[in-house]
């Protein structure tokens, strides 16, 4: 069965989703430091990860992310795929608006993730999954 981690590019923040079959379920948010790679590698070996799916914004956070999946894919020698993040992290805001008091800021940048990693398995062949 092929696990993919979907990942939430941030400057300071970076969330990460994990598949189990067609579904992706958010994981952790890392902060973004000098460690990240050694730490989403040492994810990556215990959860046996095959591939990455990075979410990808306009604009000038586009190329900040690219080069971020271009290091993360010759330090894990996995393949990385892009997939649109326009809106996620207000769509996972929306979604969870009931869930607790509109002035809180809590950091959603996993379940951000989570929605990215999710459209690319929804255009996956689900014998992916086998």
């Amino acid at each position: 069965m092929l696990r993919a981690l979907g990942i939430d590019f941030g400057t300071k923040r970076i969330g990460l989703a994990l598949s189990f079959a067609s579904l992706a379920e958010p994981l952790t948010i890392l902060e973004n430091d000098p460690n990240i790679f050694a730490r989403i590698q040492q994810i990556i070996i215990d959860e046996r990860v095959q591939q990455l799916v990075c979410g990808l914004s306009e604009g000038g956070m586009a190329v900040k992310t690219q080069q971020f999946g271009t290091q993360l894919s010759l330090v894990t020698a996995l393949p990385v795929v892009y997939v649109d993040e326009t809106l996620t992290s207000q769509v996972v805001r929306v979604k969870t608006k009931t869930k607790r008091l509109q002035h809180q800021r809590t950091p959603v940048d996993h379940c951000a993730a989570t929605e990215i990693l999710q459209e690319w398995l929804d255009l996956q062949p689900t014998k992916v999954f086998a």
